[in-house]
């Protein structure tokens, strides 16, 4: 009776061969999700915009609804109202700008990291020509391990 079981060498170049598939397969669902995503941020984009040029019609259209409203309620000629709203749009703006700039001065930096980089200019600048530099176990030293007192 013949004992007909795969050798060592065998066995391995299967493992191999099937660790290589799994792998290879892997990578083919990560790119097919990859692509599936990709389609999703590219459809949710899509409409993003046509909700921000819907909202841009409605914005207009509204505009022009002021107009209107003025000349009716308020009796005023057509292009009259149109300089009224434009001058409400033109004022609007201006505030937001106004507040814009304000925000943008008072935004200043890093102010403590230019104070220690000025700090450690002047350190590095007093040091005399030629001085070696500090060694790592005086730069971080480690702490000193507390005795237990009975």
């Amino acid at each position: 009776m013949t004992d007909e079981r795969p050798s060592l060498g065998t066995l391995v170049a299967g493992i191999t061969s099937e660790l290589s598939a799994l792998v290879r397969g892997e990578i083919e669902l990560a790119k097919a999700e990859v692509r599936e995503s990709a389609k999703s941020g590219a459809v949710g984009a899509i409409l993003f915009i046509v909700a921000g040029v819907l909202l841009a019609m409605v914005w207009l259209l509204v505009t022009w609804a002021c107009v209107y409203v003025l000349v009716e309620v308020a009796d005023l000629p057509t292009w009259a109202s149109f300089l009224i709203v434009a001058g409400f749009y033109l004022l609007v703006a201006i505030i937001f700008a106004a507040v814009g700039v304000f925000r943008f001065k008072k935004a200043r930096g890093p102010k403590m990291a230019k104070t220690e980089v000025q700090r450690t200019k002047k350190i590095v600048e007093s040091l005399p020509p030629n001085t070696p530099p500090v060694p790592n176990k005086l730069r971080n030293p480690k702490p000193a391990k507390e005795s237990s007192k009975a």
